[in-house]
């Protein structure tokens, strides 16, 4: 994935906040239009990140099943990074 552009921040921040540089953080509705290309924020559902029918798939799976035994309300799912 390529940087964006610094004139892209510098145009956010002017039109919403500097607060708000980060696409992430712009209005769902927002955009700036840099030279010849529109920039708009992006937000991906989780679904798009991590599919049903990918890798995790056998973890979904018990999920699934947990949360038909004790509620969907009930079950989490944590993962822990460290060494």
């Amino acid at each position: 994935m390529a940087a964006l552009p610094d004139a892209l921040y510098d145009s956010a921040a002017a039109k919403f906040g500097e607060g708000n540089i980060a696409p992430s953080r712009w209005p769902a509705d927002g955009e700036l239009l840099l030279g010849d290309e529109v920039y708009r924020p992006v937000i991906p559902a989780y679904r798009d990140l991590v599919p049903t029918d990918g890798p995790w798939q056998p973890v979904w799976n018990v999920m699934g099943t947990l949360s038909e035994l004790h509620g969907e309300d009930n079950v989490r799912l944590v993962v822990w990074f460290g060494g």
